[in-house]
């Protein structure tokens, strides 16, 4: 998410309000003024965030630089934090945001960009206020992830509840690891919570136990993730397995295609994903890491196999530069926004509207055969 620092004045806890430029708005309490003027006697907001301190207010103040202000837009939500971090929680002009439930997880797995710490029950918190100040519509998606959010048990039940009442219209994402469906009561009951624009995007990385339980660190997955996701279709529930391809199943993906039209003919989506090298995608680099370009012609016949047994099948995450072109029609720009971007060799590149770009939260580790496409 989008964050920037600056100096904090009287905040005891974080404030999260909807940015606003109209300091006669109504509905101040809800709201966080951005000014880049003195604010004077304006009172009655959430908080502020502004280029010229002021010690007089007691309203909760960020100042912060004038390129950072206008960074942000009217209708996001920002949270403002003791430490003087302002960090947009939720993007007005983004089609996709996203919630994290929780950094908990039943899983360590090996290229995990968001590494498993205890839960944070403000994260709920947040996530609630979040839900509960802005607006949606059938265009906006809502992504919950985490940590695996389904940990939660009530407050995850909840959560859903609250989006199904709140923002009825929006779609819904949830990524798992799809182990808890295994349990069937906790699957009916999530059936019975969850709003009704929703899929499971379900993390499932080889056609072989041992892979994939190798992968996600904890033995016994692949089979709970594969009870959970014929759970889930006893109760028609829309379904994407997401395949993370790496050093460990790049050589099985023709055969983890063929498994996944085998096995699980229900899906409404199966995505083959790039990584991204951050959390413990960088820690495992050496042992998880392969370029595209080592595994671009089994990517192309793996996912030309889910697209004859008539299933949808996308490539997330990598750059056209590195695939086949018989592939490029189902790569899709996939990246979020605010971690999305082009390396400057891409600028001339005659495809790179069409192209997702790479992820600026790999830095330096990115692929070395990233290139210009002079003529596509």
């Amino acid at each position: 998410m989008k964050l920037f620092k600056g100096i904090a004045n009287n905040i005891s806890a974080p404030v999260i309000g909807i940015v606003t430029r109209n300091p006669w708005t109504l509905k101040r309490k809800d709201c966080v003024l951005v000014t880049e003027d003195d604010h004077g006697f304006i009172s009655g907001f959430g908080g502020i965030i502004a280029m010229v301190g002021d010690k007089k207010t007691s309203l909760p103040t960020i100042q912060a630089q004038k390129e950072d202000l206008r960074a942000l837009t009217d209708g996001d939500c920002v949270s403002l934090n003791q430490d003087g971090t302002v960090r947009v929680v939720w993007e007005e002009q983004s089609s996709m945001n996203a919630l994290l439930l929780t950094e908990a997880c039943d899983c360590k797995c090996m290229m995990c960009p968001q590494p498993p710490k205890p839960h944070d029950k403000s994260l709920v918190v947040i996530s609630r206020r979040i839900l509960g100040l802005v607006k949606t519509n059938a265009s906006r998606m809502i992504c919950l992830t985490g940590g695996e959010p389904t940990l939660l048990k009530e407050e995850f039940f909840n959560i859903l509840r609250l989006i199904d009442k709140k923002c009825p219209e929006a779609s819904t994402m949830l990524l798992t690891n799809g182990k808890s469906f295994t349990d069937y009561n906790f699957t009916k009951k999530f059936i019975a919570s969850k709003p009704k624009n929703l899929e499971v995007c379900v993390s499932l990385h080889s056609d072989v136990d041992e892979v994939h339980d190798q992968i996600v660190g904890v033995k016994g997955s692949f089979y709970k993730t594969a009870m959970g996701l014929q759970n889930l279709a006893r109760f028609r529930q829309a379904i994407e397995i997401r395949v993370v391809i790496n050093k460990l199943n790049f050589n099985r993906l023709e055969s983890i295609a063929n498994f996944i039209i085998r096995n699980f003919p229900f899906i409404n989506h199966c995505a083959f994903m790039g990584m991204e090298v951050t959390g413990y995608a960088r820690d495992n680099f050496d042992s998880i890491w392969i370029d595209p370009t080592e595994y671009k012609e089994q990517l192309q016949k793996a996912v030309k196999i889910v697209s004859r047994a008539n299933l949808n099948v996308s490539i997330y995450n990598i750059p056209l530069c590195l695939l086949e072109r018989k592939a490029w029609g189902f790569a899709k720009k996939s990246i979020s926004g605010w971690k999305n971007a082009y390396l400057p060799v891409c600028e001339p590149c005659s495809v790179k509207s069409e192209c997702g770009g790479v992820f600026t939260t790999s830095g330096a580790f990115q692929s070395c055969n990233i290139h210009s496409l002079a003529d596509a």
